[in-house]
């Protein structure tokens, strides 16, 4: 399954300005400040704090799973279950360059999505579920469902790190239901109101979130 981050990088669809560093470097940060810890040296472990925090970026993150398929993986077996992740990596491919947003990995039929526009990443999230219905009737049931979250962000090669991380992961894997698009408080206040359309505000608590969320209203086929 790595024919889509391929696809991500060849296109040239990043849009997030900073640099990320790799799994070596953050080794190195921490065993700075695992050894100013155990010195109990408090401000150079600050300052490696400084330092860590001075990596991340803010951008808004979005992250997708796809569900319904156990049952039927087991009847139909693991070709047919590829298959079907395939199937939506194609229809992710032109919409992620359409919309200029970057995928940064992806994990078993799990998508990992960022921009520094949460906007165009709303935008993109709705279009892609859109395409979906229209395979649903087709008789391909592509059943995703998203979480978009911003906030700063540690990227340490493929991998992604911070609150914002945290919560577009319970938004989409955890709170989603199939074909259902959650969004942190954060991004829907900084939407237009031409893209909060279809949006209702959930408080917290509604299905036992920590936070409240925004959900949009499932695309019609």
């Amino acid at each position: 399954m790595k024919k889509l981050l391929l696809f991500a990088l060849a296109s040239g669809c990043a849009t997030t300005s900073g640099v990320s560093f790799q799994e070596r470097d953050l080794d190195r940060m921490l065993d700075e400040r695992i050894a100013a810890e155990d010195a109990n040296d408090e401000a150079r472990a600050a300052a490696k704090d400084t330092e860590l925090r001075g990596r991340m970026q803010p951008l808004a993150v979005f992250i997708s799973d796809m569900s319904g398929f156990s049952k039927l993986t087991r009847e139909k077996g693991i070709a047919w279950f590829l298959a079907q992740i395939r199937r939506m990596e194609r229809v992710a491919e032109p919409l992620m360059a359409k919309h200029h947003v970057e995928l940064v990995k992806q994990y078993g039929d799990d998508l990992f999505i960022v921009s520094d526009d949460a906007a165009r990443l709303v935008a993109f999230a709705k279009e892609f579920l859109a395409a979906l219905e229209v395979e649903k009737a087709k008789g391909h049931a592509l059943r995703v469902s998203i979480g978009i979250a911003k906030g700063d962000v540690l990227r340490v090669g493929n991998d992604l790190f911070g609150d914002a991380v945290n919560r577009a992961s319970k938004l989409g894997e955890d709170m989603g239901e199939a074909e259902e698009l959650l969004l942190g408080i954060e991004v829907f206040d900084a939407l237009s109101p031409e893209a909060k359309a279809g949006c209702v505000v959930q408080p917290e608590g509604a299905r036992d979130s920590k936070f409240p969320f925004a959900l949009c209203t499932k695309p019609q086929s």
